[in-house]
């Protein structure tokens, strides 16, 4: 690694576009031991949520992530209603109360009780609490303890928590790193990324994947921490790599900041978009089962991939705010008079 000559904010959004796109192939019935190496991955979030932390005030950070929990609620319920109302009985493993409540206290790790559409929402909600902490934590300096004792809360405190407090501890640490890179400007140097590249995947072969939506970390957790900031070096190097080089800007540059700037669209509406797909084929007559979506889940994520990049380029931007972000609606009205 080095220092960068300046700031470029240009690769912040390729790594969040290319880590949302991984989302949807994360989510696609994808081989067991592919998913491990990709669950990795969530470590891009909290790692730019603190390349670009600047609160000014523990008041001003509320005002500004609150939208992330009511988009929680507001995409959650908009998926429940719809699990509810029209999956049919042979994806569903629990009854309407039992999904409700998992629903309402943000325990996504229980995937047979709750909508499988909510489930990718989760990190809204631990955004939300874990931002809070790491301001806190810093004001009152106590970050590194803190990271310290949510690092220890892997080993010694397994188990999800409601509204994923237990997740907030344990990827604190990713704050820190963010901030750290944007203080020192750092960029990734190619045989960096070769050898994280190949620390990453050893790791999820030999330990298992990280989960953090089920508080799993692998065999040892440790080892778990380790290959998360492997994948870290790697997405980030491939995305400050797309920026640098003006070929691969051309060729993919568009596309994944089209899935960075449609974030919390692509994040809450990934599934029930691909379920919508899935009706339809139903409906058409075609055999379409869990196991059929697992055998053949190359089609799977082609067809979940290609709508949801239709979908959130056709639909007009006041749409897109209208299905994942409550607290603009009143906005959007006011503006639609004010053009009058």
């Amino acid at each position: 690694m080095s220092n960068g000559t300046k700031a470029k904010i240009d690769w912040i959004e390729y790594a969040r576009g290319l880590a949302l796109f991984l989302v949807v192939f994360a989510h696609s019935q994808i081989p067991w031991r592919v998913f491990e190496v990709i669950s990795f991955l969530i470590v891009i979030f909290p790692f730019l949520s603190g390349y670009l932390h600047n609160a000014k005030s523990l008041k001003d950070l509320i005002r500004k992530r609150l939208p992330l929990l009511a988009s929680y609620y507001y995409i959650g319920a908009i998926n429940y209603l719809v699990w509810v109302s029209l999956v049919s009985g042979n994806f569903r493993k629990a009854d309407n109360l039992t999904y409700l409540k998992s629903f309402v206290l943000v325990q996504t790790d229980k995937f047979d009780q709750i909508p499988l559409g909510i489930v990718p929402l989760w990190y809204l909600v631990f955004l939300f609490f874990a931002e809070i902490l790491y301001y806190v934590s810093r004001k009152t300096k106590l970050v590194i303890p803190v990271i310290i004792i949510g690092i220890l809360s892997r080993f010694y405190f397994p188990g999800s928590l409601p509204f994923k407090i237990d997740v907030a501890f344990a990827g604190l640490y990713m704050f820190e790193i963010g901030r750290l890179f944007k203080e020192k400007n750092i960029e990734i140097k190619k045989y960096t990324a070769l050898l994280a590249m190949m620390f990453w995947l050893a790791i999820s072969f030999l330990n298992g994947g990280t989960n953090w939506n089920v508080d799993d970390y692998g065999k040892n957790p440790l080892l778990s921490l380790l290959g998360e900031v492997a994948s870290l070096l790697v997405i980030v190097w491939i995305a400050q790599s797309i920026d640098r080089i003006g070929v691969l800007k051309k060729l993919l540059g568009k596309f994944f900041k089209n899935f960075s700037d449609n974030a919390i669209f692509v994040l809450g509406y990934h599934i029930l978009l691909g379920g919508v797909v899935i009706a339809l084929l139903l409906a058409l007559g075609f055999d379409v089962t869990e196991e059929n979506l697992r055998n053949y889940w190359y089609i799977t994520f082609l067809i979940m991939v290609s709508t949801v990049y239709v979908v959130m380029n056709i639909l007009p931007k006041k749409v897109k705010v209208f299905l994942t972000q409550p607290l603009a609606i009143k906005d959007l009205f006011e503006e639609r008079k004010s053009n009058r």
